[in-house]
């Protein structure tokens, strides 16, 4: 069984020619390769290229069709952008450099997968949640080397939170946004559907903070430090188990300490120094100024302090 978004947009989809995901495949954060797939025995007809499933997520879906943005309200459609997984089926991807559980990474998530599940609308201009559609079954696991695999308990990989490509762009806007979000920044896994309910498309955008979506991965649960294959499998009887649609993963970036002016994960005597270096007024944008710490134009006393502040 499709859901509501594909099962409109299928029939005029299937006239676009099938091929490799506008994403294309490429280095981290996004997954590199699709290892292993099985369409199952109820998948989408037309959707089954697991090509789609390398490289970013969808900003942009139904070019010939329907164009719109990626929303929380209009989630990619098209059959080279998502990839159907049936009854019994599956699908694999290796990550070329492997992700990592970072205790650096935001609210602990280490690894996001897309899907194309949307928010249910009141059918307004700026959309209304209430609801969710696409919430569709089926497992995660990961594995190091693509032999031993690991469940992930309790994850519904396209369940919340819907992709949204932009941060400046209507739920249904047929241009794209000039604001894209973060695909390797997770949304608050502490949220629920409840939080949503009665919001509009600025007010979800807001609660995503800048996160582009994604179905959010602890590593911590299954106790390894680092993984590089990720199956999906849609186990169950084809009368009852809808077809799980995916269109991407994502290694989460961790958190980055303002602070930290050299990146090597500490705070200390290095940073001092570069800080004492830039000291005074900020050069002329667009060069940068780092040290800035407070964003007021000058390195001083004040980004010292933070600096101080974050020593360690």
């Amino acid at each position: 069984m499709m859901n509501r978004r594909l099962g409109i947009c299928v029939a005029a989809a299937a006239a676009v020619a099938a091929g490799n995901s506008p994403a294309q495949a490429g280095d981290d954060p996004f997954a590199d390769e699709w290892v292993s797939y099985d369409e199952g025995t109820n998948a989408a007809r037309g959707y089954t290229d697991p090509k789609t499933s390398r490289g970013p997520p969808e900003r942009f879906t139904g070019e010939g069709v329907f164009p719109g943005v990626v929303s929380a309200f209009n989630p990619p459609f098209l059959p080279n952008e998502i990839v159907s997984i049936g009854a019994d089926g599956h699908l694999v991807v290796q990550f070329n450099t492997p992700v990592t559980d970072d205790p650096a990474n935001p609210f602990g998530i280490d690894l996001l997968i897309f899907g194309n599940t949307g928010f249910i609308d009141g059918a307004l201009p700026n959309g209304i949640v209430g609801g969710v559609f696409g919430n569709d079954g089926g497992t995660v696991e990961v594995s190091v080397d693509g032999v031993t695999w690991f469940l992930i308990e309790g994850v519904k990989r396209d369940g919340l939170f819907p992709t949204i490509g932009y941060l400046d762009a209507g739920p249904y806007d047929e241009k794209p946004g000039s604001s894209p979000t973060d695909f390797t920044l997770p949304v608050d896994g502490s949220l629920t559907l409840d939080d949503f309910m009665s919001l509009n498309n600025d007010e979800v955008i807001e609660l995503y903070a800048g996160s582009g979506g994604g179905a959010g991965i602890d590593l911590s649960i299954v106790a390894l430090e680092a993984i590089s294959y990720v199956r999906i499998t849609n186990p169950g009887d084809p009368a009852t188990t809808p077809a799980v649609e995916i269109d991407a993963f994502s290694d989460v970036a961790p958190e980055v300490n303002p602070a930290d002016l050299n990146q090597d994960g500490i705070v200390g005597i290095a940073d001092l120094l570069i800080l004492l270096a830039a000291w005074g007024p900020c050069p002329n944008p667009p060069e940068p100024c780092p040290a800035d710490l407070d964003g007021d134009g000058t390195v001083g006393i004040f980004d010292l302090l933070t600096l101080l502040g974050a020593w360690g």
